[in-house]
C-alpha cells in the first residue's frame, strides 16, 4: 500500500495537478549536520522553479525515509524560502555547482568564467548550504591540445578548488563542507587526463561523490552487468584511498541506460545500487535522474529499505 502511495504522489509531483503544504518541523540536520548515511537525489532547475513540484518532491522523500538533495544552483537558485523550508523537514542540503561544463580545455581557466563560479558559490552559501559540491571540476575527457603530465594536472586543479575556497571565504564560513564528483573510473585506476585523482584530492576536499553510474563502464562487461558490485567496489576503493575521514557517497544511476545486461527489472537495478552502497564501506548515496523522474527510484527505495541484502553471489559478478 505504501509504494502505491508514493506512486501516487509522484504521478502527481510530474503532471504538478496538485501541491501538498509542508508542516515546518525543526530537525536536527536544520543546523547543517552531515547525516551518518545519506541517502537522497538531485533536484534540478526545473523543480526549482516549480514551487509546488518542489513542495511535494521534498515531501515524497521525507515521507519514504530520505535525508539528503543535491540541489542546482545555477542558472536559477532556489529561494530562501524554499531551502528554508527543505531544511525545516530534515534535509541536509548540497548546492551543485557546475565548474567547466564538458570539462576544461585550456591549461587554465578564464578568469571570468572563474569570477562566474565563485558568485554561485557565494549564493550557495547565503543561502545556508552546507556543502559546496564542485562539478565538472576537471579537464576534458579527450580533445585537449596541450600536453601536460598527470601530476601538473591535478596540481592545477587542485589549484582552482584552492582558489574557489580562498576567493568566498567572505560568504562561506570555515564550517562550510567542500566535495567534489570524480568520474566513476577514477577510484579504480592509478592516474586520469582528466586531472582527479582520490589521493590528492581527498587532501583538499571532505569528501567525494564518484559518478558510479554502470552504464558508464564503457567496454566493461562484469561493470555494466553487476550494479551492486560497481557500487560497492568503487565505495570501498575510494575511501581506502582517500584521505582518512574524508566522506565517500556514490552518484546511483537512476535512469534506464544499458539495464538489460543486469538481467534485473530496472526498479530493481535502481535498488541493488543502493544496496551496494549501503553494504560497503562509503557513506551513502544520491540518485541521478537528469529529468526528476522518480517514480521507479521511490519505488527502489521502499524495497531497499525493506529488503535485506540479496545474496552477492547472485548480486554481485566478481564474487566480493
Amino acid at each position: 500500500m505504501k509504494q502505491i502511495t508514493t506512486s501516487i504522489l509522484l504521478l502527481l509531483l510530474f503532471s504538478c495537478q496538485s501541491a501538498s503544504k509542508i508542516e515546518k518541523r525543526q530537525n536536527s540536520n536544520a543546523s547543517g549536520n552531515t547525516p551518518e548515511f545519506i541517502e537522497g537525489l538531485y533536484v534540478n532547475t526545473k523543480t526549482i522553479r516549480d514551487k509546488k513540484r518542489w513542495s511535494l518532491l521534498f515531501q515524497v522523500m521525507k515521507d519514504a525515509g530520505m535525508n539528503t538533495a543535491v540541489v542546482d544552483i545555477q542558472p536559477h537558485p532556489p529561494t530562501p524560502e524554499q531551502v528554508a523550508e527543505a531544511k525545516a523537514l530534515g534535509f541536509y542540503m548540497v548546492a551543485r555547482v557546475v565548474n567547466f561544463e564538458g570539462g576544461l580545455i585550456e591549461k587554465t581557466p578564464n578568469t571570468n568564467l572563474m569570477a562566474s563560479i565563485q558568485k554561485s558559490i557565494r549564493k550557495a552559501c547565503e543561502l545556508g548550504f552546507p556543502e559546496i559540491q564542485l562539478d565538472y571540476i576537471r579537464y576534458a575527457d579527450g580533445g585537449t591540445n596541450f600536453s601536460m603530465s598527470y601530476e601538473k594536472r591535478y596540481e592545477s586543479i587542485l589549484g582552482i578548488i584552492k582558489d574557489h575556497k580562498e576567493k568566498t571565504k567572505d560568504s562561506c564560513s570555515k564550517d562550510t563542507r567542500w566535495t567534489a564528483d570524480v568520474f566513476g573510473r577514477v577510484p579504480f585506476i592509478e592516474n586520469d587526463v582528466i586531472g582527479q585523482k582520490v589521493e590528492p584530492f581527498s587532501e583538499e576536499l571532505n569528501g567525494l561523490y564518484p559518478m558510479l553510474y554502470p552504464s558508464h563502464f564503457y567496454g566493461l562487461t562484469k561493470r555494466v552487468a553487476d550494479p551492486y558490485g560497481t557500487i560497492k567496489d568503487g565505495l570501498d576503493l575510494t575511501v581506502k584511498r582517500a584521505k582518512e575521514g574524508t566522506k565517500a557517497i556514490a552518484w546511483v544511476q537512476g535512469f534506464n541506460m544499458m539495464v538489460g545486461p543486469s538481467k534485473l527489472s530496472y526498479t530493481d537495478y535502481i535498488k541493488v545500487q543502493m544496496q551496494g552502497a549501503r553494504d560497503s564501506l562509503g557513506h551513502g548515496f544520491i540518485v541521478w535522474n537528469a529529468g526528476n523522474e522518480y517514480i521507479d527510484t521511490m519505488n527502489a527505495y521502499e524495497k531497499y529499505k525493506s529488503e535485506p541484502t540479496p545474496n552477492n553471489q547472485k548480486v554481485s559478478q566478481n564474487g566480493e
